[in-house]
């Protein structure tokens, strides 16, 4: 299994598409208080699965 993903490029998660998009320091600001306020509406046992 190791080996069929080094093969393959590891695909960015969508946090860091996400961050990656914003235009200026001010829209990564607004970016990341999105994703951590998602983050904390969701249930714990959520949280932290795959």
């Amino acid at each position: 299994m190791a080996a069929l993903k080094s093969q393959f490029p590891a695909q960015p998660s969508f946090e860091e598409t996400y961050l990656a998009g914003a235009v200026d320091i001010y829209d990564l600001e607004r970016r990341m208080k999105h994703l951590d306020q998602r983050t904390a509406h969701r249930p714990l046992h959520l949280q932290h699965s795959i």
